[in-house]
């Protein structure tokens, strides 16, 4: 999984508009990163990020929606994504203002299938 993970980290920050990410257990253990350095406490994000991912899923499970498959904040000056993959693992990246957001999720979508076909 190791292998893998990198293999996916290296792909997910190779994302156009992607400042940081990674690969997170839905317990929101880190499986994989890539964090510039003293920039980010990435095991607290990674942590807040399944706490999001968990609280979308409660939201949509009350009014009868199925499961999100992709959560996203944004703000004045980036964006955060959390982009599910299968039931275990998901895709959380930090995402810089002046990328383009749509395409952006497009292609973290496209690369949590491929995670998930592949697991």
């Amino acid at each position: 999984m190791e292998e893998s993970a990198r293999r996916y980290i290296g792909e997910i920050k190779s994302v156009a508009g992607v400042t940081a990410c990674a690969l997170v257990s839905s317990e929101g253990r880190i499986l994989g990163k890539h964090f510039p350095e003293g920039d980010f406490t990435s095991s607290l994000f990674a942590a807040m990020c399944a706490t999001v991912l968990a609280s979308a899923e409660a939201a949509c499970g009350s009014v009868g929606i199925d499961r999100p498959c992709l959560v996203a904040v944004t703000s004045t000056d980036a964006a955060v994504l959390v982009v599910s993959v299968g039931e275990a693992t998901l895709i959380t990246a930090v995402i810089d203002k002046s990328a383009d957001l749509p395409a952006v999720q497009r292609q973290l979508l496209d690369i949590a299938v491929r995670i998930g076909e592949e697991a």
